[in-house]
């Protein structure tokens, strides 16, 4: 008998939809103690860029409150909501949002930086 078991492999995954982006519980855990995010795009790894930002970064004036958003968390995922991150984010990299395009990319904490780099040309692939 040929059997091959499954170990755990927890990868962070962000799935993006046209008004929001939902991270995995793997994902979410990095964002638990942020007071807020910053989110950006790197042209040169094709990478949206979630950056975690502390209560006292922002007392210290480090951002300014327009470039400071919000994740909600719950027990399973996180969702950062707005419609127009994600327009911003279609200006400077194409994604499709038809009916049965899953938009799952895999992604991955930069403990250096505090910042989720979500791999935009690494789409993970869904069996169903």
């Amino acid at each position: 008998m040929d059997i091959q078991w499954f170990s755990k492999n927890p990868k962070g995954v962000a799935t993006i939809y046209d008004s929001n982006i939902t991270l995995n519980k793997v994902a979410t855990n990095h964002f638990i103690n942020s007071y807020g995010i910053l989110i950006g795009y790197s042209s040169d790894s094709k990478a949206l860029l979630i950056k975690s930002i502390s209560k006292e970064e922002i007392a210290m004036g480090l951002y300014k409150d327009s470039e400071i958003h919000t994740i909600s968390i719950k027990p399973s995922y996180g969702r950062i909501t707005g419609k127009s991150i994600i327009n911003k984010l279609c200006e400077l990299y194409p994604i499709e949002f038809k009916e049965l395009t899953l938009n799952k990319y895999e992604c991955s904490w930069v403990p250096e930086e505090k910042t989720l780099e979500v791999f935009l040309e690494r789409r993970v692939s869904q069996c169903f």
